[in-house]
């Protein structure tokens, strides 16, 4: 029996050692994790712009904008080293194709409608925007709806993936009517030269471009409402979701417009 009892001893010491060892394993795997936690940094991210006054553009050569300013603020909150000099500006379509494809890319300002939802993480919103159909001053076109400018054989400039151009085809507007163009100021000169009968794009923005190029706002005038919806980060789809978690908390932290706005309610 002393045998035996000696033996249990030895095996319940074994075990304790054993419970010990994998308590130690824990606090160092959760030790780890936690480590792991605090190494994922804003840093890592790509940001994308583009000219969308006046929420992104280049005024010089230094980036300027409502955009641009609440990102600043929100980097410095989180603590980053990036800063306005980081932002990359490219034009719309390259800048949408790198956040769609690579990921740690924003692409910022962009229109969080449902078909683009699934896409990307988005973080925001940063603001509303009105997206028209467009026509040069003086024109004479009425435009009640889409299937009115159909019967009308209404053309329409557009840029490549912009909302504008997405609202259009998700409507079944024929692709015959639609006329790409190269970016927005090339729209504004397409429109106002009467290459096209009419642009699609936010009105504010178009009419900022149009004062830039030493027009009046006025020279473009709002017909047909496409889509009234908000402004957001978008982030590509493979971005770390705890990236994404504190872009939005630094967002929450820095701006007091809501932040529960859904896809499904833009226009």
């Amino acid at each position: 029996m002393a045998h035996g009892n000696v033996i249990k001893k030895r095996l319940l010491a074994t075990l304790f050692l054993l419970l010990g060892c994998a308590d130690v394993t824990s606090s160092l795997f959760d030790d780890r994790v936690f480590a792991d936690d605090s190494t994922v940094s804003l840093a890592s991210l790509t940001f994308i712009t583009e000219e969308y006054p006046p929420y992104n553009y280049l005024d010089g050569d230094r980036l300027m904008g409502s955009s641009v300013e609440l990102l600043e603020a929100m980097l410095a909150h989180a603590g980053s080293p990036l800063g306005r000099d980081d932002i990359r500006y490219y034009p719309w379509v390259r800048g949408y194709e790198l956040a769609l494809h690579r990921p740690n890319t924003v692409l910022f300002s962009t229109t969080r409608t449902p078909s683009r939802e699934s896409r990307f993480h988005w973080v925001g919103p940063i603001a509303r925007d009105h997206v028209v159909l467009l026509a040069r001053q003086g024109a004479n076109i009425r435009v009640s709806s889409l299937d009115d400018a159909i019967e009308q054989g209404v053309s329409v400039a557009v840029i490549r993936e912009d909302i504008g151009a997405q609202a259009l085809t998700e409507a079944g507007y024929p692709e015959a009517l639609i006329r790409p163009a190269m970016d927005n100021r090339s729209a504004l000169h397409m429109l106002l030269h009467e290459r096209v009968d009419l642009w699609a794009y936010s009105s504010d923005v178009a009419q900022w471009i149009a004062e830039q190029a030493g027009y009046p706002a006025e020279i473009v005038v709002p017909l047909y409402t496409l889509s009234e919806s908000y402004l957001y980060f978008a982030l590509n789809a493979e971005t770390d979701s705890r990236l994404v978690a504190q872009l939005q908390q630094a967002f929450e932290h820095v701006t007091t417009l809501p932040v529960a706005i859904q896809a499904g309610s833009d226009g």
